[in-house]
């Protein structure tokens, strides 16, 4: 009889143990099996999923940083297309005009909210990714394939071929 299977009887079952002691099926059931004391069984997953919500919550703040961050440049770039002081834009001043163009108060001025928006979008995501590419992005060195060109003749004569 295997030690997962109840016994219908209720009878104890004595299986040998861990390190030739004996143990009845209820209680192998019933016990965790061997750990050192210092790793709690779960830890792991714990930090597992703590880390992984950790990610979550910074890519969501990194997201919504750059969503106010598009929002403002679209506001400026709004303004200044209108001939307004742009620094007097604040933050919700694309979303006014997009709601004022909606209800017809602004009939002509589509393509210029649609515009800011997109340099809003493009200054305020596209910019962080940019910089990040040229800190982190592939430097000046010669990549190992695709770069063939021929030996120089200071270069054959250091390999011995001359």
């Amino acid at each position: 009889m295997k030690a997962s299977m109840p016994n219908p009887a209720g009878q104890s079952v004595v299986q040998p143990g861990v390190q030739g002691r004996a143990t009845s099926a209820t209680t192998a059931m019933m016990m965790p099996a061997e750990r050192s004391e210092s790793q709690s069984p779960g830890r792991h997953e714990l930090w597992y999923h703590a880390r992984r919500g950790a990610i979550t919550l910074m890519v969501v703040a990194v997201f919504v940083a750059g969503l106010a961050a598009a929002m403002w440049f679209a506001s400026f770039f709004l303004y200044a297309s209108l001939r307004v002081n742009p620094l007097h834009a604040g933050m919700w001043g694309w979303f006014d005009a997009a709601r004022a163009w909606c209800a017809g108060g602004l009939p002509k001025e589509g393509r210029r909210i649609a515009g800011s928006a997109l340099f809003g979008l493009l200054l305020g995501y596209g910019a962080p990714g940019a910089a990040a590419y040229a800190l982190w992005g592939p430097s000046g060195r010669r990549h190992l394939y695709g770069s063939a060109r021929f030996a120089s003749e200071a270069e054959i004569r250091a390999a011995g071929l001359l």
